[in-house]
């Protein structure tokens, strides 16, 4: 893989939101499938690295913490001797390589969450008259999911700097409106509501969890 090449693809893809742009794209012979997922296994294992550079740092932060919050529960001397064993395992890294190395599995879960993502997307396409291709729409998804989840998943390193993560899903969905629209030859109108029905669903099941846990507090506190 020519991973210059790739930058490049990737730069352009989230540096640029416009037709031109996603119509050069779509038009590159490694337009398919297959670029897509092996992109969007970069980004699982990046993410994947960065779980278990995660979970040590959380290792960490415990082994500083705990100390000072047992000896102030001042606790009988056999709960201490537990506790004291649970603040080896954290001393250790245990729990944190542990829950570091739990996150390979993005390796293969972000692909393949990204496929079934532009799978729903691509049918809505088609039901409202796209003639896209899947390859191509998969691929032209991956220039811009991939760069944008790696620099997603490094901010959650950084403190605070997590809610500009709501900013750059914003930001997705722009990019994923050139994409459907360039690949599937769609209007602007059609194009943003193949972008805007999965959002709706999911705020409007949101929406009803929320009316569903307040109307169980308010039955709660009737009784």
């Amino acid at each position: 893989m020519n991973f210059a090449e790739m930058w490049q693809t990737w730069l352009k893809a989230t540096t640029s939101p416009n037709d031109a742009t996603f119509e050069e794209l779509r038009q590159k012979p490694e337009a398919n499938v297959t670029t897509a997922i092996i992109w969007m296994a970069i980004y699982g294992a990046v993410s994947a690295v960065v779980g278990i550079i995660g979970g040590l740092m959380f290792a960490n932060t415990m082994n500083s913490v705990l100390p000072d919050i047992l000896a102030q529960m001042e606790l009988p001397a056999a709960e201490a001797a537990q506790a004291e064993q649970m603040l080896r395992i954290f001393t250790g890294g245990g729990l944190g390589l542990a829950t570091g190395f739990a996150s390979l599995v993005n390796i293969v879960v972000v692909p393949l969450m990204f496929l079934i993502g532009v799978g729903i997307y691509f049918i809505l396409a088609k039901v409202l008259g796209g003639n896209g291709d899947f390859g191509r729409y998969a691929y032209l998804n991956a220039a811009f999911s991939a760069p944008l989840g790696i620099l997603t998943t490094l901010l959650g390193l950084v403190p605070f700097a997590g809610c500009i993560s709501p900013l750059i899903s914003i930001y997705s969905l722009v990019l994923l409106y050139f994409a459907t629209k360039t690949e599937h030859q769609m209007s602007s109108g059609r194009a943003i509501w193949v972008v805007l029905i999965p959002v709706l669903f999911m705020l409007a099941l949101m929406f009803c969890f929320i009316f569903l846990i307040f109307g169980m507090f308010a039955s709660l506190q009737n009784q």
